[in-house]
């Protein structure tokens, strides 16, 4: 029997639009969407919120290699993960609107990885891919974006990021900033006050229209509330919370007003596994232990929250962004060397299903999925990609085997599926 090979370059991307790009991968890979009919098609595992170019980027890791910390395609994988969304993290790089740059960076480095790992994965830009990808025994690759596309919100811009296979944009930053939406991180972040326009401005209404016409899913994770209700009305599509929790349950995260907005939307909220979020009890321990607190999260909002230590200065020759880059490499290597305090109360398996089971209550299995956002830097449920298996066992524990099939997977596929809306 002949062997199959899967390829895919940048170039087919880009020749003929997204959707001759699918077609594309579907023919290199010998199947059609009829091989991979409900019957016959593997179930979909899915985590709607991970990050990995950044660490290929700044840690020069090979992911489908384990590694001892964070995530990882190759333990996710081991662990019956098939299907995930990327968010790449153009953390830092707002000075000047450095933001496309880093953007293009990110995702040349995700491209050319796949690229090299074509035996084992490939960017989705549809649902149907994804089914083809996941049916080829291979890791389907949704393109996310965290922390900013452009802060300036070029609408040129985002139509190019399209066209590269970008498809869910976080519509705030976590820079705290940018030139449609507040931030919820405003004043952690930049120091801001985190309602500037009250929700989102006029421009950002147009940006949602554009999302809506190309097929990209809005993600209203670290909006204030104001601008996450005034994108969940403006959008024609189904709206996501790739990665939160719910403040009923966990003391933190959104609003059962925002909730069933999203579910009378269609769309859904990925549940967050981040211990200072997901758990009551962490952040008790964390109260009690300031010092152990300040360690908890100096990692992640030291990265989250750089500053260039110089302005760029008129007649700049590319000195600026060498030292920039060198000086948020720093920051990313501090994150990577993170250690949890030994005395932290860490969250359970339980902490984690009780905000699934929550919204399956509040509002139905439509509406709820993962969405771990699992990193260096930050002590979760699961503790690391191995801990998929619990997790996929405990969701199926929980509900029916239709409920769970929604939340292992599905309702992903849905929302991306509906995301184009005219």
């Amino acid at each position: 029997m002949m062997k199959r090979t899967f390829t895919r370059t940048r170039r087919d991307i880009l020749r003929g639009g997204a959707l001759g790009a699918g077609a594309l991968l579907a023919d290199r890979a010998g199947l059609t969407t009829k091989a991979f009919a409900a019957d016959n098609a593997p179930e979909i595992i899915m985590d709607g919120h991970v990050h990995i170019t950044n660490r290929i980027y700044w840690e020069g890791i090979d992911p489908w290699t384990p590694t001892k910390q964070g995530w990882d395609f190759a333990r996710a994988r081991a662990a019956g993960v098939n299907c995930i969304v990327d968010n790449l993290g153009p953390y830092g790089y707002w000075s000047y609107n450095y933001t496309p740059k880093q953007f293009l960076r990110l995702m040349d480095t995700l491209l050319r990885f796949s690229d090299k790992h074509s035996d084992k994965m490939a960017i989705a830009l549809s649902p149907d891919d994804a089914r083809r990808i996941v049916g080829s025994g291979r890791m389907a690759v949704f393109i996310g974006c965290e922390s900013g596309f452009d802060h300036e919100g070029d609408a040129d811009v985002l139509d190019a990021f399209y066209r590269l296979g970008l498809r869910s944009v976080q519509f705030t930053t976590q820079s705290g900033f940018n030139s449609y939406s507040d931030s919820a991180l405003a004043p952690f972040q930049g120091g801001e006050k985190p309602d500037h326009f009250h929700g989102i401005n006029d421009q950002g209404r147009k940006l949602v229209t554009q999302m809506n016409s190309l097929g990209i899913l809005i993600d209203v994770a670290h909006a204030t509330e104001a601008a996450q209700n005034q994108l969940i009305q403006a959008s024609r599509a189904p709206v996501v919370a790739s990665h939160e929790t719910i403040k009923a349950v966990a003391g933190a995260g959104l609003s059962d007003d925002v909730v069933k907005a999203l579910a009378a939307k269609g769309g859904l909220v990925g549940i967050h596994g981040g211990a200072a979020v997901v758990s009551k009890r962490y952040r008790q321990w964390m109260a009690s232990n300031p010092e152990g607190a300040k360690n908890a999260s100096k990692a992640v909002f030291g990265m989250l929250s750089y500053h260039p230590s110089v302005t760029r200065p008129p007649g700049d020759h590319g000195e600026f962004i060498a030292r920039m880059d060198n000086e948020f490499r720093e920051k990313w290597k501090e994150l990577a060397e993170w250690k949890e305090d030994p005395s932290a109360v860490l969250p359970t398996m339980d902490e984690y299903i009780a905000q699934i089971e929550y919204v399956i209550k509040l509002v139905g299995a439509d509406h709820v999925a993962i969405g771990l956002d699992m990193v260096n830097g930050r002590t979760s449920i699961p503790a690391d990609p191995t801990g998929y298996t619990d997790l996929i066992a405990a969701i199926r524990k929980l509900t029916t085997p239709e409920n769970a099939r929604k939340i292992l997977g599905e309702n992903w596929m849905r929302v991306f599926g509906q995301a184009k809306a005219a």
